[in-house]
């Protein structure tokens, strides 16, 4: 408990603006414009075929719309990632949707 307080307090007192500044950054990062470059986007990051067309299926279903920023395809492989019973492969999945947030920040 000694231990996780410092790291506790950090947390519940730390501002959130450069968290919200990512999200807006990956929204602004417009990656895509037609199908092509939505596979090839996701190809070129190591996702298979089937991924692929899961991923950009699911951004239509749930958003109603084709991913073409950064945050499209992240909230489409996160939503992915939430389908898969194992655990190794959700969080490969949640690391590379990661790794997106992260070069656009």
């Amino acid at each position: 408990m000694h231990q996780a307080t410092p790291a506790l307090r950090n947390f519940a007192t730390a501002s959130p603006a450069s968290f919200v500044s990512g999200i807006q950054a990956s929204r602004r990062a417009l990656v895509a414009k037609n199908d092509e470059d939505r596979e090839s986007f996701l190809r070129r990051r190591g996702f298979s075929r089937p991924e692929t067309t899961k991923i950009i299926e699911t951004v239509l279903h749930e958003e109603g719309r084709k991913p073409e920023s950064v945050f499209d395809f992240v909230q489409g492989i996160t939503a992915l990632a939430r389908t898969k019973a194992n655990q190794d492969t959700r969080l490969d999945l949640e690391e590379k949707a990661r790794r997106l947030m992260e070069r656009v920040s």
